[in-house]
């Protein structure tokens, strides 16, 4: 052997060094990326965009978009419906939404609505004994846990916290029935979804995939005509 070249076992023991630092270099690269989503930024949802059908007319349109902010999730909703007859406007409602979420829970939410001439305004903000809401120069305060019947959350369906109006930022009185599974039609083709019943002084059916996003919905309305929200 020459004098400085290194052994042949030398060489080998070098390249199991060096293998062994390569696995533990992966080994600690995969437990970082296997961090749980709890304790990750969650990304946030994809925009909602509903056609609001009734009798077979699309009678209006229901937007939904999601922007994370920090911790924070701020969800914007933006609904507008018109019914005609004869080319004359006989009812109109307007609603813009935004809540705010953090870790799972409302900690803020505003409602700008018109239904048909009737203005419904609403703010709410977390404080240490619940969500504080304002109307006006109505104040009221809402349970912690309490879930807006916003649709776009499916925890809306399987959460135990009350169920607040959207429009009137009040308690809801109704109940939610699990229906089960069914295949419907939504953004475009058929999907396995869950269908959920809440029981109210108006009903709505509702229907969410296997990933908890809200894909149609079915209202009755006030002079019993059935509308349907149709995932684009």
């Amino acid at each position: 052997m020459e004098r400085g070249k290194p052994s042949d076992d030398a060489m080998a023991r070098h390249g199991r060094r060096l293998r062994r630092g390569v696995l533990l270099a992966l080994a600690l690269a995969a437990t970082v990326l296997c961090i749980p989503a709890a304790d990750a930024a969650q990304a946030a949802p994809q925009s909602l965009e509903f056609d609001i059908a009734r009798e077979g007319a699309v009678v209006g349109h229901h937007h939904i978009s999601f922007r994370q902010d920090g911790d924070r999730l701020v969800v914007h909703s933006e609904l507008k419906i018109e019914l005609a007859v004869l080319f004359v406007i006989v009812y109109r409602y307007q609603q813009t939404r935004e809540e705010v979420w953090r870790n799972g829970r409302l900690i803020a939410l505003a409602s700008t609505a018109d239904d048909d001439g009737t203005p419904h305004d609403i703010e709410g903000q977390a404080g240490p004994d619940g969500l504080r809401m304002s109307s006006g120069a109505e104040r009221w305060t809402l349970p912690p846990d309490s879930v807006p019947a916003s649709f776009w959350n499916v925890s809306m369906v399987t959460q135990k916290g009350p169920l607040v109006d959207s429009l009137t930022g009040r308690i809801l009185n109704g109940q939610v029935v699990n229906l089960g599974p069914e295949t419907v039609r939504a953004g475009g083709r058929d999907i396995r979804a869950t269908h959920y019943r809440l029981v109210a002084k108006r009903q709505r059916d509702i229907w969410y995939d296997a990933g908890g996003r809200w894909v149609k919905m079915r209202a009755i309305a006030r002079d019993g005509s059935v509308a349907e929200w149709v995932l684009k």
